[in-house]
């Protein structure tokens, strides 16, 4: 039998990448979007631990310290590349990213259907498949396909009812998105979320860390960002003239009530110390309400000029207002939640939405985004969205046509923001927990506090990356400050 040729040896792939290619490795890491320190560049890079998935031509899973931070990689060899998409060459060959190669998602799926666990040089690589699921027989004869246009993570379907992504950052510890979305598919019949199939994870000296997860793929029209953006351009289009229900307001109705049933799914297990929900007392509030004062001063909400040379809050009184609201949440949960969302977080189906991407807010450590919190902080979250999807609209306009546009788009989220709390509070009153003050007003109230928490983040966001677009974020703090019970 012939040898293998030597650039087909997992192990001389790792050598190539730790030792001499270890540059070519880092100019590679530095263009791909789900690597974090574009910008810093890198100082120190190794290979943590690495495990060979399959040995044909072959597959490899690498951990990599990047200047102290963890990224997963998998690679293999190709007779030739584009240069963008070369991490090495070795002997001839291009070392590449795995997942472009149909065989990386068909050798996931393989091992996960059978519980296989792969030694690495520092650990194992240990893939699971969710108790009593039913997979493909022949994981083989299945269309692997990786999908494009990601930044955070990278997927491949895998035929028509699988989807597998990896987790580029994994941190030592339960990823939210691994645990939440296992808890809803295992222990709730909540079902506008892509069930959890199986998982992967590594398991070192510093405990497991999530690689990736397997998840059922829902039929859907794209995310709920573009198809309300898309909506509202129609709309637009087509004049203000419209007779019976918005039918894009009835959708955020519908969104309100799945996200009210999400919360409550979240709330139904008092038995498992993860997710019981847990009473939210004076010392949470007190430790809220700071930290939202913070990032008000880190943002000079203090004096933002309201349009003109008269600062909107000069006192702070609007703030103070703000922040004493959350005192109606005493009485109330906290319980696990999304996080991080937004419309971008969930999908358009034909008969309404699931909600996607439980990590959080990938910046903050998985500590803080295990956290138990109040269900209304995703509330704010989407309420925003929504009035960022407003004014995205109109920036798209030349400046001189954006003001009547506004109007309309601005009506239209009022309405929006209505139906989808109506929904919302319709599902979260029908959970045991208390998932929501007993009022309207102490509801709307604690959820501007919210929003003005997440229009700060938004407007630090805004002045580092797309200055033109701070206006959205100021647009909606004043609003907050000087209507905070707005409906």
């Amino acid at each position: 039998m012939a040898s293998r040729p030597p650039r087909s040896e997992p192990a001389a792939i790792v050598a190539r990448l730790a030792g001499p290619g270890r540059s070519d490795l880092a100019r590679y890491l530095v263009r791909q979007r789900w690597f974090a320190a574009k910008t810093r560049g890198i100082d120190a890079l190794a290979v943590r631990d690495w495990a060979t998935l399959d040995e044909d031509a072959p597959l490899v899973l690498l951990l990599l310290d990047v200047d102290g931070d963890r990224y997963h990689v998998a690679v293999t060899v190709a007779a030739d590349a584009a240069p963008p998409a070369v991490m090495a060459r070795l002997d001839g060959a291009a070392i590449v990213d795995a997942h472009d190669d149909p065989r990386f998602g068909r050798r996931v799926l393989a091992a996960i259907a059978a519980g296989r666990r792969f030694d690495g040089s520092a650990g194992r690589f240990a893939f699971h498949p969710t108790p009593g699921w039913s997979f493909p027989p022949d994981p083989d004869a299945v269309e692997a396909r990786r999908h494009a246009g990601e930044q955070s993570n990278t997927s491949v379907f895998l035929g028509g009812g699988l989807v597998w992504k990896t987790l580029r950052r994994p941190q030592p510890g339960l990823n939210p998105d691994l645990e939440i979305t296992r808890f809803l598919t295992t222990q709730t019949s909540f079902r506008h979320v892509p069930r959890l199939a199986g998982w992967a994870e590594h398991e070192g000296a510093d405990g497991p860390a999530t690689l990736g997860v397997l998840q059922e793929f829902v039929a859907n029209r794209g995310d709920g960002w573009k198809h309300v953006l898309n909506a509202l351009r129609g709309r637009l289009g087509a004049g203000p003239a419209r007779s019976g229900p918005d039918p894009l307001v009835e959708e955020m109705r519908r969104l309100g009530t799945i996200t009210g049933g999400l919360h409550a799914a979240l709330a139904s297990d008092a038995a498992d110390p993860d997710f019981a929900p847990e009473p939210i007392t004076r010392d949470d509030v007190a430790r809220w309400a700071a930290d939202i004062r913070r990032d008000v001063e880190a943002g000079d909400v203090w004096g933002l000029a309201g349009g003109g040379a008269v600062p909107v809050d000069p006192n702070g009184a609007g703030v103070a207002r703000a922040l004493r609201a959350l005192e109606a949440l005493v009485g109330t949960v906290k319980i696990r939640s999304h996080g991080d969302y937004h419309l971008g977080q969930v999908l358009k189906t034909e008969d309404g939405f699931v909600i996607i991407d439980f990590e959080g807010e990938p910046a903050r450590p998985l500590a803080e985004r295990r956290a138990k919190l109040p269900a209304l902080r995703d509330v704010a979250g989407m309420l925003r969205s929504l009035d960022y999807a407003a004014h995205a609209v109109a920036f798209e306009l030349p400046a001189a046509e954006r003001a009547p546009a506004l109007a309309m788009l601005t009506a239209w989220e009022s309405e929006a923001r209505r139906a989808f709390l109506h929904g919302y509070r319709g599902a979260a009153a029908a959970s045991p927990a208390a998932l929501i003050p007993r009022s309207e007003e102490e509801l709307l109230a604690v959820c501007a506090a919210f929003e003005l928490e997440k229009a700060c983040y938004e407007l630090r966001y805004e002045r580092n990356n797309r200055p033109d677009w701070v206006a959205i974020p100021l647009a909606g703090i004043r609003r907050i400050l000087l209507t905070p019970e707005r409906a």
